[in-house]
């Protein structure tokens, strides 16, 4: 049997880099990382000690879909506050769990799906 340990990155495709970038980084404060020179534009991200996102610039349709990414914040209320602050739609939340976590759900810039929680 094949046995996972941990995940190693989650890979997305946005259409416009620059605003990913906003979103990813100067809104949400991910660490940039190395990239490889991939022959396609793209840039790439730290999550915690374990989890990188890669961002990938494809000309290919993003889904309207339930399908998602989930960042953990330190500090959901400012998490709310900021996203508000700066334009982002909140999709839906912010809520509560059966277990007690915050979460919420907005999209990137280029519409994929982004779970905000705290656990």
């Amino acid at each position: 049997m094949i046995q996972v340990k941990n995940y190693n990155h989650i890979g997305i495709v946005v259409k416009n880099l620059e605003k990913s970038k906003w979103f990813y980084e100067t809104l949400l404060g991910l660490q940039t990382i190395a990239r490889p020179p991939f022959n396609y534009p793209g840039h790439w991200y730290q999550v915690g000690p374990d989890c990188q996102l890669h961002l990938m610039v494809y000309d290919e349709r993003i889904p309207d879909t339930m399908r998602h990414i989930a960042l953990e914040v330190a500090d959901f209320e400012e998490a709310v506050r900021e996203l508000r602050a700066q334009g982002i739609e909140i999709l839906e939340g912010p809520g509560k769990r059966f277990d007690g976590s915050d979460y919420l759900f907005c999209k990137d810039p280029d519409g994929n799906r982004v779970e905000i929680t705290r656990h």
